[in-house]
Protein backbone atom coordinates (compact mmCIF):
# COMPACT_ATOMS: atom_id res chain seq x y z
CA UNK A 1 0.00 0.00 0.00
CA UNK A 2 1.39 3.40 -1.03
CA UNK A 3 1.78 5.67 2.03
CA UNK A 4 1.27 8.75 -0.12
CA UNK A 5 3.29 11.95 -0.08
CA UNK A 6 5.87 12.31 2.66
CA UNK A 7 4.47 14.93 4.99
CA UNK A 8 6.94 14.27 7.77
CA UNK A 9 9.72 16.47 6.43
CA UNK A 10 11.75 13.54 5.13
CA UNK A 11 13.22 12.88 1.72
CA UNK A 12 10.05 13.98 -0.10
CA UNK A 13 10.18 17.49 1.32
CA UNK A 14 13.92 17.71 0.60
CA UNK A 15 13.24 16.84 -3.03
CA UNK A 16 10.40 19.39 -3.20
CA UNK A 17 12.70 22.01 -1.71
CA UNK A 18 15.43 21.19 -4.24
CA UNK A 19 12.99 21.42 -7.15
CA UNK A 20 11.69 24.74 -5.79
CA UNK A 21 15.22 26.12 -5.56
CA UNK A 22 16.01 24.95 -9.10
CA UNK A 23 12.78 26.48 -10.39
CA UNK A 24 13.61 29.79 -8.71
CA UNK A 25 17.19 29.76 -10.04
CA UNK A 26 15.93 29.08 -13.59
CA UNK A 27 13.48 31.97 -13.27
CA UNK A 28 16.21 34.32 -12.07
CA UNK A 29 18.53 33.26 -14.88
CA UNK A 30 15.79 33.75 -17.47
CA UNK A 31 14.87 37.18 -16.15
CA UNK A 32 18.55 38.21 -16.15
CA UNK A 33 18.82 37.09 -19.78
CA UNK A 34 15.71 39.06 -20.81
CA UNK A 35 16.84 42.25 -19.05
CA UNK A 36 20.08 42.49 -17.04
CA UNK A 37 18.44 44.90 -14.57
CA UNK A 38 16.05 42.11 -13.61
CA UNK A 39 19.09 40.14 -12.43
CA UNK A 40 20.08 42.72 -9.82
CA UNK A 41 19.13 42.22 -6.16
CA UNK A 42 16.40 44.84 -6.59
CA UNK A 43 15.11 43.10 -9.70
CA UNK A 44 15.16 39.67 -8.10
CA UNK A 45 13.42 40.80 -4.91
CA UNK A 46 10.06 39.13 -4.96
CA UNK A 47 10.64 37.56 -8.38
CA UNK A 48 8.95 34.30 -7.38
CA UNK A 49 5.90 36.11 -5.99
CA UNK A 50 5.66 38.25 -9.12
CA UNK A 51 5.99 35.15 -11.30
CA UNK A 52 3.32 33.31 -9.29
CA UNK A 53 0.93 36.25 -9.69
CA UNK A 54 1.70 36.52 -13.41
CA UNK A 55 1.12 32.77 -13.87
CA UNK A 56 -2.27 33.11 -12.17
CA UNK A 57 -3.15 35.97 -14.52
CA UNK A 58 -2.00 33.98 -17.55
CA UNK A 59 -4.23 31.07 -16.50
CA UNK A 60 -7.16 33.49 -16.21
CA UNK A 61 -6.42 34.86 -19.71
CA UNK A 62 -6.26 38.50 -18.57
CA UNK A 63 -6.36 41.24 -21.17
CA UNK A 64 -2.93 42.46 -22.32
CA UNK A 65 -0.75 40.07 -20.29
CA UNK A 66 2.45 41.42 -21.88
CA UNK A 67 1.76 44.92 -20.58
CA UNK A 68 0.83 43.48 -17.19
CA UNK A 69 4.14 41.58 -17.01
CA UNK A 70 6.02 44.73 -17.98
CA UNK A 71 4.35 46.64 -15.16
CA UNK A 72 4.71 43.84 -12.63
CA UNK A 73 8.42 43.23 -13.25
CA UNK A 74 9.49 46.88 -13.57
CA UNK A 75 11.72 47.93 -10.68
CA UNK A 76 12.53 51.33 -9.28
CA UNK A 77 13.16 53.77 -12.11
CA UNK A 78 13.65 50.95 -14.63
CA UNK A 79 10.58 50.21 -16.71
CA UNK A 80 10.36 46.85 -18.46
CA UNK A 81 9.17 47.18 -22.06
CA UNK A 82 6.06 45.46 -23.35
CA UNK A 83 8.28 43.43 -25.70
CA UNK A 84 10.22 42.19 -22.67
CA UNK A 85 6.90 41.57 -20.91
CA UNK A 86 6.07 39.23 -23.78
CA UNK A 87 9.45 37.49 -23.33
CA UNK A 88 8.75 37.16 -19.59
CA UNK A 89 5.38 35.56 -20.32
CA UNK A 90 7.01 33.11 -22.73
CA UNK A 91 9.61 32.25 -20.08
CA UNK A 92 6.91 31.73 -17.46
CA UNK A 93 4.67 29.62 -19.70
CA UNK A 94 7.56 27.40 -20.80
CA UNK A 95 9.45 26.96 -17.54
CA UNK A 96 7.75 28.33 -14.44
CA UNK A 97 3.98 28.14 -14.51
CA UNK A 98 2.82 24.68 -13.49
Amino acid sequence: MDPGPDSGGGAGSAVDEAFGAARSAALQSGLRYIDPVLGTPEGLAGADAKADAQCADLRRNVADPDQLAAQRFSVGNHKVTEADGKRINTLLRNTYCG
